[in-house]
């Protein structure tokens, strides 16, 4: 049974991660609030869905737990700081513990947000490739200038 646990675990970490985004991997300590009223303590590494500072991402991650000193996996969120997360997760305590809540708080290898580049800038024609004195092609005249539907002025 945890043999057949552990494995959907580790599958479920591996669909996690979206094709899209840049994954991370933080390491860190996570604090344990079993069903008993204990918390419990444990180091961690969390998979992050995108890599991308001031984001909340899904995580999916692995706790050993010094005081049942069991292993834990984890889905949860995170918010992403400047190398840093601070996370919440639902786990289940191989050792017996079942599931519980958990937060943690650990370094990752963050980038800033990327900003979309401008889009390039049309230069100006000036005279569109008209000469002065031409309208639409043609020199303006005042023949021409009503049929065009410009008045002369005066």
């Amino acid at each position: 049974m945890k043999k057949q646990l552990f494995l959907t675990t580790v599958l479920a970490m591996g669909l996690a991660v979206p094709v899209q985004a840049d994954p991370a991997v933080g390491f860190g300590l996570s604090f344990v609030f079993g069903g008993g009223g204990d918390v419990d303590t444990g180091l961690g590494v969390r998979i992050t869905s995108d890599d991308e500072e001031d984001s909340v991402v899904a995580t999916v991650g692995l706790d050993y737990m010094f005081k049942s000193k069991g292993w834990r996996p984890t889905v949860g969120a995170a918010y992403l700081g400047d190398n840093v997360y601070f996370g919440a997760d639902l786990g289940f305590n191989f050792n017996g513990g079942g599931f519980d809540f958990g937060v943690g708080v650990g370094v990752i290898d963050t980038k800033k947000k990327s900003v979309a580049a401008a889009p390039p800038q049309q230069e100006d024609e000036g005279d569109y490739g008209y000469k002065e004195g031409e309208w639409m092609g043609e020199q303006l005249t005042i023949e021409n200038a009503e049929f065009m539907g410009t008045t002369q002025p005066g």
